[in-house]
């Protein structure tokens, strides 16, 4: 079964598609440089589940979700460009060290969770992944459980880098002034990759 597989395609892929930016990677970054590591793990721990569920999902139901896609894939991106803007918006007005819009700040399990069941980068690379990569393990449920929890571990890693890239810089941001421009590079990187989910780029 394993022979099946074509990893020289395979892994860079992963790798490529994981650690580049996206919706994860860029609102971790900008979690951690706000409200350090220890009040970010909750975020970093729902988008690592999620992820995981994603994948077992579309391992478990690759065909029915290839002949559904189509005609979901419009609205999907127009609902993942939407939250995303959402995510950019609380990032720009966040100030000193209050939450995003209203004092919620953007860093709960549930949030990070939620976030992958409207991120159309991680539904499509899940699709993808199994439909176009790991066909010959779809057969058995073992395989896709195994396969999904070494994808997860991968995109878990790859969060965690670009949360440290956002610590790392946290202590620039205790300038006010320089906190501000961070937060709306941040932002105007999540406007970015809304308008490619939303196919306007």
């Amino acid at each position: 079964m394993l022979e099946e597989i074509n990893f020289v395609a395979l892994i860079p892929y992963v790798f490529v598609t994981t650690f580049t930016p996206g919706p994860n990677n860029i609102s971790c970054a900008a979690a951690a440089a706000r409200w350090g590591m220890k009040r970010t793990w909750g975020y970093l721990l729902g988008i690592g589940l999620g992820f995981f569920f994603i994948l077992l999902l579309s391992g478990a139901f690759s065909g029915a979700l290839i002949s559904a896609l189509p005609a979901l894939e419009g609205y999907l991106r127009w609902v993942g460009a939407a939250y995303i803007l959402w995510l950019a918006y609380g990032i720009a007005r966040s100030e000193g060290q209050g939450g995003m819009g209203g004092g919620e700040p953007m860093r709960g399990f549930a949030k990070g969770f939620v976030l992958q069941f409207a991120n159309p980068k991680a539904i499509l690379f899940s699709v993808t992944l199994y439909t176009a990569f790991l066909g010959p393990v779809l057969a058995r449920p073992a395989p896709v459980f195994l396969s999904a929890a070494l994808i997860a571990t991968i995109g878990f890693t790859s969060i965690m880098a670009w949360a440290f890239f956002g610590l790392g810089i946290h202590r620039f941001l205790q300038n006010p002034v320089h906190h501000r421009i961070i937060n709306l590079g941040f932002s105007l990187l999540l406007v970015w990759t809304a308008a490619g989910v939303a196919g306007i780029l």
